[in-house]
């Protein structure tokens, strides 16, 4: 069994969020001061004598899952051998199991036998959810849940009318009633979410449903409580909210493809109708209101002012209606000739940005779990890209670093994605988001203590490390001209 080094170790600390308990915080404290593997273990024999509380407990157990699960399990299974009729290691002994199968069954049981122990509710919501999101999920699974509707429904109804304010039942509510197609049903719960934690985690969910169902109230009902989450941890300036809040508006209206609301909307904030960022959506706008003339017009502006770069242009499948006007031709010529005329002052332009400076080691875990560490990848030339599977850009960005990448395979060369900022029950479904589209980057996974060390806010986020082990370029957004940005990047750290 392999043994995660410290700096693993811290990284997985950093995403942990302790209890207020005195011993939760010594345990804390105590781990962060191990020196090695061996000392962080004695740290955890030491505080799983002493604590007895089930808040501590489950700390105790965030922690040693990710320092040694194996005997994680072994104690957690020996605690509920000997209290088989305590529902709390009952509940903590299913919670380290990695077996689905076992957790779906484990707490349907469990509420059976304890039907007022909220944990088991917890535990049962959390599992169903994550079956229900997975696309990789096994068959027999799948059966199992639909074999099991009209209890299971039942079961999480039952469990929200004891804790009507829990949001881990009313998204497994929600993952229910979306699987089945009962859209009035699905969008009840999500507008009664609550805790803003837990939406913002959610959002990508919230972004589907809106574009499957072209229903816009979630949006409006729910990210207003994201933004003030992200006001209230610093992120964003209040003074900025309501331009964040308008942009992302307007790109909820698009997945709805609600034109004429988007309309109205431009109406009422006539700033938006003048602005570049707007541009792009406002194009799509008047060729889904069969305006594509008007469309044109706004196009050849963007292409002239560089607002939409001439690669973005002619990628762009939205675009195919603009076909059929005998000028889209000679519009697309005029901005392919100034595209490759500025090949050279666009190299100069990247060229600038280089600068040095020591890129932060890490060692994170691939899909397999295997530690890859960015020390061990000294007298190559590192990309590292930085993503999320809620962020659209960022999924962009994959598909044209992998299409890069195949051209561009060599010795000196690791192009590796780190999925960030996502809730832990989500990486699987990255995985298998990969697995789907056969990419062939390496995955891993980070928390946010990556971000924080690299200097980053926002993703998709990507820089170049040279052989020596420095941050020579970065890269925010998704870019257009990513495969030529990257081709300046790796010519330049090779020479």
């Amino acid at each position: 069994m392999k043994k995660p080094s410290l700096l693993l170790l811290f990284l997985a600390l950093a995403a942990i969020q302790l209890a207020a308990s005195p011993l939760a915080e010594e345990l804390d404290n105590a781990l962060k001061a191990a020196p090695s593997f061996e000392q962080a273990m004695l740290a955890i024999t030491d505080y799983r004598e002493r604590i007895s509380e089930l808040e501590d407990l489950r700390v105790l157990q965030n922690y040693w899952m990710r320092i040694d699960p194996a005997s994680c399990q072994d104690w957690f299974l020996s605690r509920y051998r000997l209290h088989p009729d305590n529902p709390e290691y009952e509940y903590l002994w299913l919670r380290g199991q990695t077996n689905e199968a076992a957790q779906l069954l484990g707490g349907r049981s469990l509420i059976e036998r304890a039907p007022d122990f909220y944990w088991g509710y917890r535990l049962f919501s959390n599992t169903y959810s994550q079956i229900l999101q997975d696309p990789a999920a096994p068959d027999s699974l799948r059966a199992d849940i639909i074999a099991q509707l009209e209890s299971d429904r039942a079961l999480l109804l039952s469990g929200l009318r004891k804790w009507p304010q829990d949001d881990y039942l009313r998204l497994a509510l929600f993952h229910h009633h979306a699987s089945q197609g009962e859209t009035d049903l699905a969008e009840t719960q999500l507008l009664n979410l609550y805790d803003p934690a837990a939406i913002e985690a959610n959002f990508r969910h919230v972004f589907e449903f809106i574009e499957t169902s072209g229903r816009i109230r979630p949006f409006e009902v729910l990210f207003p409580r994201v933004v003030s989450r992200i006001i209230a941890r610093g992120e964003l300036a209040s003074a900025d909210s309501l331009k964040y809040y308008q942009l992302y508006y307007l790109e909820a209206l698009k997945k709805t493809r609600g034109w004429a609301g988007m309309r109205d909307y431009l109406e009422l904030y006539p700033q938006l109708k003048t602005s570049d960022e707007t541009l792009p959506t406002r194009i799509l706008m008047h060729l889904g209101l069969a305006e594509p003339e008007t469309a044109l017009n706004l196009l050849e502006g963007a292409l002239a002012a560089g607002v939409i770069p001439y690669p973005e242009a002619t990628a762009n499948e939205d675009y195919a209606p603009f076909n059929k006007l005998p000028r889209y031709a000679e519009v697309m010529g005029l901005a392919e000739k100034n595209w490759l005329q500025g090949k050279a002052e666009r190299k100069a332009e990247i060229l600038a940005q280089k600068i040095l400076r020591p890129a932060p080691l890490w060692e994170l875990p691939d899909r397999e779990g295997n530690p890859v560490r960015l020390k061990d990848l000294r007298g190559r030339i590192v990309i590292l890209d930085f993503w999320a599977l809620w962020c659209n850009p960022c999924l962009q960005t994959l598909a044209k670093l992998d299409t890069w990448l195949e051209q561009n395979r060599a010795d000196d060369l690791a192009v590796i994605s780190v999925n960030v900022w996502e809730n832990p029950s989500e990486y699987k479904a990255a995985a298998a988001y990969f697995a789907s589209h056969g990419y062939d980057l390496t995955l891993l996974f980070g928390d946010s203590e990556v971000p924080r060390a690299y200097g980053f806010s926002a993703i998709p986020w990507l820089c170049a490390i040279d052989k020596d082990g420095n941050i020579a370029f970065t890269l925010s957004g998704d870019s257009p001209a990513l495969e030529e940005t990257l081709d300046v990047w790796v010519e330049e750290l090779r020479r």
